[in-house]
């Protein structure tokens, strides 16, 4: 089993300390350990010493446990569509698609969170490493990056009536033109696609699954004890609720303060020297991580009161918007849209009231 571990909150450059810190105790624990950063990784060449030296997207060995790779997405995006391309050529004639080389794809934004996750999913599935350490650097990103599996999972659900609908030539009929003429000459087999978004489906889900799982992926927040940085890592705190992440421990920079103890009740703390000019001195004071902690769950349905209690820390009442859409409820936050699935027990009812009693929203039915 491969545990991915990331890092929320804080600088840049204390998040690839401290990913290079925790990979480092995994490595000394004979686990093989992946550190990976995305492009430029200047700061973690800089505290490897490698300055004058890129690191690359095939892993290189620091030591005899530990690699370290840089996700590069013009290296990433070629290696995405050597895969695609081998999927989608048995059912779409080159008159459609055309011929499109890896090496001359633009990267667009927003594309280097999919090349990410794909990136993430193909050393996962390698079964090379037992620990896989993602450092990203922007938290928001991050966040998206671990949610889109849930996201797409949803969009999939949203419109799989559609899909199981899906007829090609109707759609062409509807389009017209030389693009319609296209696709009537190609003659696609509709049932292989629906097959292969059965297959994609199959891998949303897993990628759901192992994002819900401590023991497949662990959050940890980081902090500095300023009243700034602590609701700014606590408005992460939250915004990990909304992509159904459970988070056990917050790393603080410095001895943690009476603001930081009871800003992130009931996680566990972990102190870590105020000093970060060697990484190598942090490793020392890292917590056991094969050590379970349990996590407040980010939702829970009570069958006897018919209500749903929300786990929401770090925002206000002002900050939650609740609306209810096909039998899901939807909560917005942490500019962040989250689907919660009612049980059937809950489904066809109407929401009663829906009230913020910090860090909850509670849900009557």
């Amino acid at each position: 089993m491969t545990r991915i571990v990331t890092l929320l909150g804080a600088r840049p450059e204390q998040q690839t300390a401290l990913g290079l810190a925790i990979a480092q105790w995994f490595a000394e624990r004979q686990q093989r350990t992946l550190l990976t950063v995305p492009s430029p990784a200047t700061s973690l060449q800089f505290l490897i010493g490698h300055w004058e030296e890129s690191i690359g997207w095939q892993p290189k060995f620091l030591s005899e446990r530990l690699a370290i790779a840089e996700l590069v997405a013009t290296e990433s995006v070629n290696t995405a569509w050597q895969e695609l391309s081998r999927l989608v050529e048995p059912y779409l004639p080159q008159e459609l698609v055309g011929k499109v080389y890896a090496g001359e794809l633009m990267i667009l934004p927003g594309m280097d969170t999919l090349l990410t996750l794909n990136a993430l999913r193909v050393y996962y599935s390698s079964g090379e490493y037992d620990v896989i350490v993602y450092v990203g650097g922007n938290s928001q990103d991050t966040l998206r990056l671990i949610g889109l599996p849930q996201g797409l999972a949803w969009y999939y659900r949203r419109f799989q009536r559609l899909l199981d609908q899906l007829d090609l030539n109707a759609i062409a009929n509807a389009i017209g033109g030389p693009i319609a003429s296209a696709m009537m000459a190609a003659n696609i087999d509709t049932q292989k696609v629906r097959e292969r978004f059965g297959e994609a489906k199959v891998w949303i889900d897993r990628g759901v699954k192992i994002a819900a799982d401590p023991q497949h992926l662990s959050v940890f927040l980081l902090t500095e004890t300023t009243e700034i940085s602590i609701a700014q890592t606590r408005w992460l705190w939250g915004s990990a609720q909304q992509v159904n992440i459970p988070i056990s421990e917050v790393f603080c920079i410095g001895q943690p303060t009476p603001d930081v103890r009871n800003g992130f009740v009931p996680l566990r703390i972990s102190p870590l020297p105020e000093n970060w000019s060697h990484w190598q001195g942090l490793v020392s004071h890292l917590p056991d991580f094969n050590q379970s902690v349990v996590a407040p769950a980010p939702y829970e349905f009570d069958e006897v009161r018919q209500q749903v209690r929300i786990f929401l820390p770090g925002f206000r009442k002002e900050q939650v918007k609740l609306s209810e859409f096909s039998g899901e409820l939807t909560v917005e936050a942490g500019d962040q849209r989250r689907h919660i699935e009612l049980p059937p027990s809950f489904k066809g009812k109407p929401v009663r009231v829906g009230k913020f009693d910090a860090p909850y929203l509670i849900v009557s039915f």
